[in-house]
Formats: structure tokens, C-alpha cells, sequence
């Protein structure tokens, strides 16, 4: 199954139009349609916020098929880009790699409350 077909699959399931989704994610009704058309790739970020909406893991979205997405690393490596020949592996690999370094940030920050 492919990226698009998932998204739509999950739009569905909580009876939410294209319409819906591409306001909520900033984006116009046609960049959304291309999403579940597979005409165009929404970043990763993109990504984990159509999970949040739908209310699904963003590793039903990544698992399964050797999807391409636009990954918005901050921290560089690929530059910027998770290409379709890469396993569904490396793109889970990613995504632990930015909830480890949110939990550092998290550390740091309570780190920083306790001080005050």
C-alpha cells in the first residue's frame, strides 16, 4: 500500500474530508489530493501531524513499502532527504533518533524549572 492510499485510508476511517485535513495542515485542498495520489510526498513533519489528526501512529504511515518522503532534518544527514531505495527501517531509525533528542531537550529543560 502506498503512502497516499494509507493517508486516505485513514482520512476516511475518521470521516474527515481532503478539505479538512489540508486546512488544518496549512496546506490547499489540490497539495493534499496530490498527498493521497501520490502525485507529490508530504514532509515528514507533515507526516507526524497527519498522524496526530488521524489519530495513528506515524509508523503505520512509514511501515511496509520503500516510501520517499521530505524529511525535515534539522540535524542534518541526507541532506534533508530519505530516498525510496531506503528501507522503511532506516526511516523508523529516524524518527527514534528525533524522540531521543526530544528527550534530552526535555531533560535540559526540566534541568534548567528545578534550578528556579
Amino acid at each position: 500500500m502506498t503512502l497516499g492510499e494509507k493517508l486516505k485510508k485513514a482520512r476516511i476511517n475518521k470521516n474527515f474530508t481532503q478539505e479538512y485535513l489540508a486546512e488544518v495542515l496549512h496546506v490547499s485542498q489540490k497539495t493534499y489530493s496530490n498527498f493521497e495520489n501520490d502525485k507529490s510526498k508530504p514532509g515528514f513533519s507533515q507526516v507526524e501531524e497527519i498522524a496526530k489528526i488521524l489519530d495513528v501512529s506515524v509508523l503505520d504511515f512509514l511501515s511496509g513499502d520503500g516510501l520517499s518522503f521530505n524529511y525535515d532534518n534539522v540535524h542534518g544527514g541526507n541532506n534533508g532527504f530519505i530516498y525510496q531505495n531506503q528501507l522503511p527501517e532506516k526511516l523508523i531509525e529516524q524518527y527514534e533518533e528525533r524522540l531521543k533528542d526530544k528527550d534530552a531537550e526535555i531533560a535540559y529543560l526540566r534541568k534548567l524549572i528545578d534550578k528556579n
